[in-house]
C-alpha cells in the first residue's frame, strides 16, 4: 500500500501533533528553573483532593499537591509552594471548596508576623473542614426529623384538621346558598344594585364639591375663604407680636413681673389668712374650728327650721297671714278705704276730712 505525498506530509503533521500535546500534558508543571520549597500535612479525610490540585493562599495560587498517601490511620499531603512564600510555625492548611460541584483545593493561611518561618520539609498544621457529603448528610438527617415531626403533628391533629376541613366545607355552602351576611353580599344582586347607587351618589358629590356647592364645596373652590383664613393667620401674628411687645393687658401679664408679684403676694396673704383660720383666730377661724358655735348655729337652724314649718302649716299670726286667703281680702278691703279717705282729704278741710275718714272706715 502506497501512499501519496500529500497523505505522507498529513500523517506527519497529525503525529506531529500527537507528540507536541504529549509533551506540553508532560512538562506543563515542569519548571527546571523555579525554586519550589517542599511541606507536608496530615488530614483525617481529604475527599475530593487529588494530586495536582493547587495550593493558593489568599485565593493566589502559591504551589500545587505532589503527593497524597495514608501514613499511620492518617492522610499525609505532601505540597509545593513557590520561592518567596512564608510559611510559619502558625500557619496552617485546610482543604476548601472551589464551587458547590465539588472542585477542591488545598488553602494556606497566614500565620502572624511575630511567628518565625517554618523551614522546607516540616509539617504544617492542618485543620479539618466541613466536607459536602458530611453536610449533605447533615442536612439529610435534620430534614428527615423535621419531616418526621411534622408527620407526626399531622398524625396527632388529624381528627382536628379533618373537622377544620367539615366545617369550612360547611361555610362554603352556606355562603354558595346565600346563608349569612357573606351569602347575602355573594349571591344578592340587590346589594350590588345598593352599592351601585352608592357609588353613583359618591361620583354625584364629588362633581357637586368640584363645582363648589355646599359648604365643603366652597371650602374647597372658594379662594375667597383662603384670603379669610389668610387674614386671620395674619391678624393671630399681630396678636403674638403685640403679646411679645407686652402691649395691652394680657401682653403686660405676659411679660411683666408685676403681676406675678401681686398674685405672689395675694397668695402669701391667703396663705396667711388660711392659717388664721386653721388657728381658729377671728371669726372665721371660730367658725372653722370652734364646735360650740357650730352646735348653737345647728340648734337655730332646727328652730328655724320648726317656725318655716309652723308657718307653711298656717300656725300663729304669721302663718294665717301667709296662708288664709281671708285676711288678705280683708287687707285689701281696708287699703281700698284707706285709699278713698286719703282723695277725700285732699279736697276737704280738716273737720271735714276727719268726718270723712270715720264715714269711710265706720
Amino acid at each position: 500500500m502506497s501512499f501519496s505525498a500529500e497523505k505522507k506530509v498529513g500523517l506527519f503533521f497529525l503525529a506531529a501533533l500527537l507528540t507536541l500535546g504529549i509533551m506540553v500534558d508532560m512538562v506543563e508543571d515542569w519548571h527546571p528553573f523555579e525554586v519550589r520549597h517542599s511541606y507536608s500535612a496530615r488530614f483525617k479525610s481529604v475527599i475530593g483532593l487529588n494530586i495536582g490540585d493547587p495550593v493558593r493562599q489568599a485565593g493566589v495560587e502559591i504551589g500545587m499537591v505532589e503527593m497524597i498517601s495514608i501514613q499511620n490511620s492518617h492522610v499525609q499531603v505532601d505540597f509545593h509552594v513557590k520561592d518567596g512564600v512564608e510559611v510559619r510555625e502558625d500557619s496552617f492548611v485546610v482543604i476548601r471548596q472551589t464551587n458547590l460541584l465539588g472542585g477542591v483545593f488545598l488553602g494556606l493561611e497566614f500565620g502572624s508576623p511575630a511567628s518565625a518561618l517554618l523551614p522546607p520539609g516540616s509539617e504544617v498544621s492542618s485543620k479539618e473542614n466541613t466536607k459536602i457529603d458530611e453536610l449533605i448528610n447533615n442536612v439529610d438527617e435534620s430534614l428527615n426529623k423535621t419531616l418526621g415531626s411534622i408527620g407526626d403533628l399531622v398524625e396527632q391533629s388529624r381528627a382536628k384538621i379533618n373537622s377544620m376541613v367539615t366545617r369550612l366545607d360547611s361555610i362554603s355552602q352556606k355562603i354558595d346558598e346565600g346563608e349569612g351576611t357573606i351569602g347575602l353580599l355573594v349571591n344578592d344582586p340587590s346589594l350590588y344594585h345598593d352599592l351601585q347607587g352608592t357609588v353613583k351618589n359618591l361620583h354625584s358629590l364629588s362633581t357637586r364639591l368640584e363645582n363648589g356647592e355646599g359648604t365643603i364645596g366652597r371650602l374647597l373652590t372658594d379662594s375667597s375663604i383662603y384670603d379669610d383664613l389668610e387674614q386671620a393667620a395674619t391678624s393671630v401674628r399681630t396678636i403674638t407680636g403685640r403679646l411679645e411687645r407686652g402691649e395691652g393687658t394680657l401682653g403686660r401679664l405676659l411679660t411683666e413681673d408685676k403681676p406675678f408679684e401681686d398674685a405672689a403676694d395675694s397668695l402669701a396673704s391667703l396663705r396667711t389668712i388660711v392659717t388664721r383660720a386653721e388657728a381658729g383666730e377671728g371669726t372665721l377661724g371660730k367658725l372653722l374650728t370652734e364646735e360650740q358655735l357650730y352646735e348653737d348655729t345647728k340648734e337655730t337652724m332646727a328652730r328655724v327650721r320648726s317656725i318655716a314649718t309652723k308657718i307653711d302649716e298656717g300656725q300663729g299670726t304669721v302663718g294665717r297671714l301667709v296662708n288664709d286667703e281671708d285676711i288678705y281680702r280683708d287687707a285689701r278691703r281696708t287699703f281700698n278705704k284707706v285709699e278713698k279717705a286719703a282723695d277725700g282729704l285732699s279736697d276737704s278741710g280738716p273737720i271735714s276730712g276727719l268726718g270723712v275718714i270715720m264715714g269711710t272706715l265706720f
